[in-house]
């Protein structure tokens, strides 16, 4: 039995069931789709700082009292070349005192001072992909050329820093949770009040024929209606919001996690959210009409 496309007009109009539902599916869409460019965002920067900061470490080469740094640059270069003969190492570059005196600037603003001085000779070391390197017996082979040689791992403070980004993503994981069951219970609400007002309608359409399944599907159809600007604009938000948080973040200095992202890969990601809405919203509102019907009988 064929019925009309406004079946459920009248519902959703008269009783604003359709502006109801619009409103919160595009909050719920723009916050999902927020949510899932912070969790691909915070899995993206964790890989990346993860391998980076892991395969690499700063080795401290202390100042002795009265050296000149000619002899300790030198003894620095030693040091060099007995790393860059080893087989994991990938480079060991001897840092610049200029890149030592912007790192101490903060602290030490005076030329003079800093020219006076004994400050330690910094190199830093990159492993090879897949290499790491026995720590404790590097600082043995190095202190005999130089006492006092202090390898500073950039991964001890990592797993601290991986937790707290862990953290972030099991609360944005929760937001996605969180509105997926919004969704879910908006339908819900939407689907027992378009019912209860066109009881009547139904029950003379199921007197001429119709199926629980056809008018089910008349209903599906017209929460897809609902659904798909609903979501295309809360998508189409979404991306706004983002795009302004990066250029305010960029404005601070270039502090951005967005940054260190593929634009494509997080548009991607995001746009699961609004498809995946839509069809929630779909089979939430097959599966509910479905169930009202059958209490009527």
């Amino acid at each position: 039995m064929s019925m009309p496309s406004n079946l459920f007009d009248t519902a959703f109009r008269h009783q604003r069931l359709g502006l109801m539902f619009s409103i919160i599916m595009t909050i719920m869409v723009f916050l999902g789709s927020l949510a899932m460019a912070a969790q691909a965002t915070l899995v993206r920067t964790s890989l990346s700082w993860e391998y980076d900061l892991r395969s690499r470490f700063t080795i401290e080469v202390p100042a002795i009292p009265d050296e000149s740094k000619e002899a300790r640059l030198e003894k620095a270069e030693k040091i060099g070349v007995v790393l860059r003969d080893r087989k994991e190492v990938d480079s060991a570059k001897i840092v610049p005192a200029e890149e030592t005196a912007k790192l101490l600037k903060p602290w030490i603003s005076d030329p003079a001072l800093f020219a006076a001085l004994p400050l330690p000779t910094l190199i830093d070391v990159d492993l090879k992909m897949g290499r790491s390197v026995d720590q404790q017996g590097l600082t043995v082979e190095l202190s005999k050329l130089s006492e006092g040689v202090v390898i500073h791992s950039h991964a001890n403070w990592m797993d601290r820093l991986l937790g707290f980004l862990t953290g972030l993503g099991v609360l944005a994981g929760i937001m996605l949770l969180l509105t997926a069951v919004a969704v879910v219970a908006t339908i819900g609400v939407v689907c027992r009040a378009a019912m209860s007002v066109q009881r009547d309608t139904i029950e003379l359409l199921h007197f001429m024929g119709a199926t629980d399944m056809s008018i089910a599907q008349q209903f599906q159809k017209y929460i897809q209606v609902l659904a798909i600007p609903a979501s295309a604009i809360g998508f189409a938000l979404a991306i706004i919001t983002l795009c302004c948080l990066t250029l305010l973040l960029g404005s601070l200095g270039g502090l951005s996690l967005i940054a260190t992202s593929s634009w494509v890969t997080v548009g991607l990601v995001m746009a699961a959210i609004p498809v995946g809405a839509i069809v929630l919203a779909a089979v939430t509102a097959r599966f509910s009409v479905q169930r009202f019907l059958r209490r009527l009988r």
